[in-house]
């Protein structure tokens, strides 16, 4: 799956969109800032300013069935495991 990460944040891109389409958006969000927001302790408000461009990459990633599912049974699985570890020291 052809993704684009935006910050840490992966999106996945349209199947079948064009590489100008792509190169396009990229682009296009490459001309934004991030906003900073700052807490103003006398008014008890926030003020923002204009912060970095974003960081931006084009990723070929491999979607999983179930991953979140998966992701959690291995959890458990390392948890039992170091539980087990820490019982025998």
């Amino acid at each position: 799956m052809r993704t684009i990460n935006i910050n840490g944040s992966r999106f996945a891109l349209p199947e079948g969109m064009s590489t100008k389409d792509v190169q396009a958006l990229v682009g296009f969000l490459a001309t934004l800032h991030t906003v900073d927001s700052h807490y103003d302790y006398g008014s008890s408000d926030y003020m923002y300013s204009l912060g970095r461009h974003p960081e931006l990459r084009l990723e070929d990633i491999t979607l999983t069935d179930n991953a979140k599912a998966k992701a959690d049974a291995s959890y458990e699985a390392y948890k039992a495991k170091r539980d087990a570890e820490k019982q025998t020291t």
